[in-house]
């Protein structure tokens, strides 16, 4: 793994199903103590750490972007300042929760400087029913769409709908990222996928 160059996204499937990834086992709290008590005498098992998180966080930044580019670096910066603040992690919550809080600061800076660039022509399956309002359900949406009306949405719902949806993070684990009580976050993700349904699909009502 290099991080001082940009990540590489040959791993990164042309088609993210969210149903896959909601199937995908999350990593212990213990798994991850293991890795970082490891990665704390030697660098070179942060790689392990790596691998384990880097699909998620790069789903993650790619939505929220929307820039292969953009996510890219922004991923290579969320690790290394984790591997930099290895002792800053103390292992009551999921590395991956607490590596989303890194690359949620990378996003907030990134706006900061600019606005997003949209350059994105692959594709999103969103077809979990089990999460999505029923006309989402099979239904291919461009990666590119998804990240441009995400723009248009309340910061806290396209926030939420990103970590869910995207990063794979429970809700009890978004709640206490945002600060924010779980009832109030789930609020926050049906509604905003009622938005999002709503403008994806201008000539169609939202059904729930």
């Amino acid at each position: 793994m290099l991080l001082n160059q940009p990540v590489q996204a040959p791993w990164v499937p042309i088609w993210l199903t969210i149903t896959t990834l909601m199937a995908e086992a999350p990593a212990t709290i213990e798994d991850d103590r293991a890795l970082v008590q490891a990665a704390r005498a030697d660098l070179r098992a942060f790689n392990g750490l790596y691998e384990r998180h880097v699909t998620r966080v790069y789903r993650y930044l790619l939505v929220r972007v929307g820039s292969v580019a953009e996510a890219e670096d922004l991923t290579s910066q969320t690790f290394l300042v984790a591997m930099e603040n290895l002792d800053k992690y103390k292992g009551e919550r999921p590395f991956l929760a607490w590596l989303f809080g890194i690359a949620r600061h990378k996003v907030a800076d990134k706006y900061r400087r600019q606005k997003p660039e949209l350059m994105l022509e692959t594709a999103v399956d969103l077809a979990d029913p089990n999460m999505m309002p029923d006309d989402f359900v099979s239904q291919k949406l461009q990666i590119e769409a998804v990240a441009q009306k995400l723009q248009t949405l309340s910061p806290d719902r396209a926030e939420v709908i990103s970590l869910r949806l995207f990063g794979g993070l429970d809700i009890p684990e978004i709640a206490r990222l945002m600060r924010k009580q779980e009832p109030a976050v789930r609020m926050l993700l049906h509604r905003g996928l009622q938005d999002l349904q709503t403008r994806l699909n201008p000539n169609q009502e939202a059904t729930v």
